[in-house]
């Protein structure tokens, strides 16, 4: 599957800037939809109470990823139960059921659904909540256009991929860390993560770097024209530029790479 490249290049989205999407128990900051990826994926700060839920469901057509920024979440993908704290990772496949709940709170994760596309089912909900008997017919509709089933129970299908956070310098090359590729995410999109940058290190994106996101620390990218700095929270796309490099400004920066292939 071949997307469009991303149209914006050197421009850095602040998480805590995007207005929320709010409905009971949980608000949801779209920071990239697909008009900014050129379709491939989407990505989403979502933040959530302890006990908080969503029901059970699956995605037909995209995988869907959590990382867990604060709290800790219990997912239960085809059956199989997992409690993820900061840093941990887990991708639900396509056609798995899935649903989860919020053991610690207030909790808070980056959802990304590779292709895009169900970032528009968030947009909706404050509408479809708000309105009398819903959620119900309007709420199935817009679900099905998204290419998502409602369900009762999350019953057998594919397991999920899930990578725990062991700590900083965990690899012992000091080596990023591919956390889904490919064949994983059924597209030719491919995360990656940096962790234990300290001050002055230098690396390069790569040609087929599309965006990062500063999940600690601070950098400073330098582009063809311009050279911002990056922090905590903040997205940064690099489409159509292949000689990127990075700086980390602080000691214990980490970063999510996401490479678009070919």
């Amino acid at each position: 599957m071949t997307f469009g490249l991303p149209e914006a290049s050197g421009q850095v989205i602040a998480a805590r800037d995007v207005d929320p999407v709010t409905v009971p128990g949980h608000a949801f900051r779209i920071i990239t939809d697909g008009s900014g990826t050129g379709g491939a994926f989407s990505l989403t700060e979502a933040e959530s109470p302890k006990g908080a839920t969503v029901g059970c469901h699956a995605h037909d057509g995209a995988v869907e990823c959590f990382y867990v920024l604060d709290g800790r979440y219990r997912l239960t993908v085809s059956g199989g139960t997992h409690e993820l704290g900061a840093g941990g990772f887990l991708l639900v496949p396509r056609g798995a059921p899935h649903q989860f709940e919020v053991a610690e709170g207030p909790a808070r994760a980056l959802v990304l659904f590779a292709p895009a596309g169900f970032e528009e089912v968030f947009r909706r909900m404050p509408e479809i909540f708000g309105t009398q008997g819903e959620p119900g017919p309007l709420w199935e509709h817009v679900n099905s256009r998204a290419r998502t089933r409602l369900l009762e129970s999350t019953g057998p299908g594919p397991a999920a991929l899930v990578r725990a956070r062991t700590g900083a310098g965990s690899d012992p090359s000091g080596a990023p860390v591919t956390l889904a590729d490919a064949t994983a995410t059924r597209t030719s999109l491919r995360i990656v993560l940096r962790d234990g940058d300290t001050a002055g290190a230098t690396w390069t994106p790569g040609p087929s770097a599309t965006a990062v996101y500063v999940l600690a620390g601070r950098y400073r990218f330098d582009l063809p024209e311009t050279g911002p700095a990056v922090g905590e929270g903040e997205y940064l796309a690099l489409a159509h530029t292949p000689d990127a490099r990075a700086v980390a400004l602080t000691d214990g920066g980490r970063a999510l790479v996401l490479e678009l292939g070919t």
